[in-house]
């Protein structure tokens, strides 16, 4: 059996968990979050491997906390960390889609289904949106409700909150979101 290298980092939205399996980030993801059993287990069958923490240094993961704090600081828009998602095939696809959405922008789960080519697919799009280990670089945050609320995420509402805050503040777009203080 392989191993996913993990190590904790404590991030200005809460303490996050990072995995590396085979020089590839696997899991970027609340470290105390209601799903953490489920997601620990499709990532360790999907890879056949366990989880074992690291004390030593390990580059995907070194790389994943240095392309963070730069986030974190406003200095940086996009990740260049190779990542490897465990999902479905629909997992995958809304997964690929999140991606798309740009840095200081928003969507609905209904826009995210039609962009998958099946508007009623919302429900299933926020369960696959749920699913996803790998926060922040797969911005999960950046899917709102479709009355512009802030609904589900798994760092919880002030998290969410702070991310589209800090994007919003730096992005140059002017149609930005307006979020409840």
């Amino acid at each position: 059996m392989s191993f996913i290298s993990v190590r904790y980092f404590k991030s200005e939205i809460g303490e996050l968990i990072i995995g590396s399996y085979e020089n590839e980030l696997c899991l970027l993801d609340y470290r105390y979050r209601n799903m953490r059993a489920s997601i620990d287990s499709r990532i360790s069958k999907g890879l056949n491997a366990r989880f074992v923490e690291q004390n030593s240094s390990v580059p995907v993961i070194e790389n994943t906390i240095s392309q963070l704090k730069e986030y974190f600081t406003g200095s940086r828009y996009d990740f260049t960390v190779k990542i490897r998602t465990v999902g479905t095939e629909f997992q995958n696809q809304v997964w690929d889609s999140l991606c798309k959405i740009p840095y200081g922008e928003t969507t609905t789960y209904l826009k995210l289904a039609k962009s998958i080519g099946n508007e009623k697919a919302v429900r299933a799009v926020a369960s696959a949106n749920g699913a996803n280990a790998i926060g922040i670089i797969i911005p999960c945050h950046r899917v709102i409700g479709s009355d512009g609320s802030l609904v589900g995420f798994a760092g919880g509402l002030t998290a969410k909150r702070k991310l589209l805050k800090l994007e919003q503040s730096d992005s140059m777009q002017k149609n930005q979101l307006p979020l409840f203080d």
